[in-house]
């Protein structure tokens, strides 16, 4: 499952696709030009793109760590590829205020959700990691009871939500903690880790 379960494959063969419509994926190209503050990631089945003279190369090559399939383009509005998702960068202080503009500007037709630290993504409504997570236990016959989940961020309440079993590492954001029902040791830790370890001994 990958970009917030916009693309969910079950080994070889995809499962699902969500493709962002063409008027919303036009309104938040738009979006991203007139706010000069922030730094896009249009992300494709394909590949994920960065626009030239938009962001620096140092800053594309940061974002290679998580979209091994990045290509420069001249223009968004030039691609031609199934669009799944948005990514913005924004200044750290800023997040809430951009995701609350986010959301009144973009009015439902596509919705920002955060891991704080300056990231938004912008997802299809109702198409995210819970969505994907429960495509694959439906696919494989298993019951949300026995999906075991872990969360640092905004954008995976939905799935601690519908995991029977939905941990948050304890350096992750209070809105997590809330919908979580029970905690680990944090990321640099290795709390998933740990967890998975005790799970599945041996």
């Amino acid at each position: 499952m990958a970009e917030n379960g916009s693309f969910v494959k079950d080994g070889p063969e995809v499962v699902f696709i969500g493709e962002v419509d063409p008027k919303a994926t036009k309104t938040v190209i738009d979006w991203i030009h007139h706010h000069d503050e922030t730094r896009g990631v249009m992300c494709g089945v394909r590949s994920a793109y960065v626009e030239r003279g938009a962001v620096t190369q140092a800053w594309r090559d940061y974002m290679w760590t998580w979209y091994h399939h990045l290509e420069w383009v001249d223009d968004f509005r030039a691609v031609d590829d199934a669009i799944i998702k948005f990514f913005v960068e924004v200044p750290n202080e800023k997040t809430m205020a951009y995701h609350d503009l986010l959301s009144r500007e973009l009015g439902g037709l596509m919705v920002p959700t955060t891991s704080g630290h300056g990231s938004i993504d912008i997802i299809i409504p109702g198409c995210h990691k819970a969505s994907g997570v429960e495509r694959l236990a439906t696919r494989w016959g298993i019951d949300a009871s026995q999906v075991v989940a872990f969360g640092d961020g905004g954008n995976d309440i939905e799935m601690l939500r519908y995991a029977g079993v939905g941990y948050a590492v304890d350096n992750a954001t209070d809105d997590v903690k809330a919908v979580a029902n029970r905690t680990c040791p944090s990321n640099d830790e290795d709390g998933v880790l740990q967890v998975l370890e005790r799970l599945f001994p041996g």
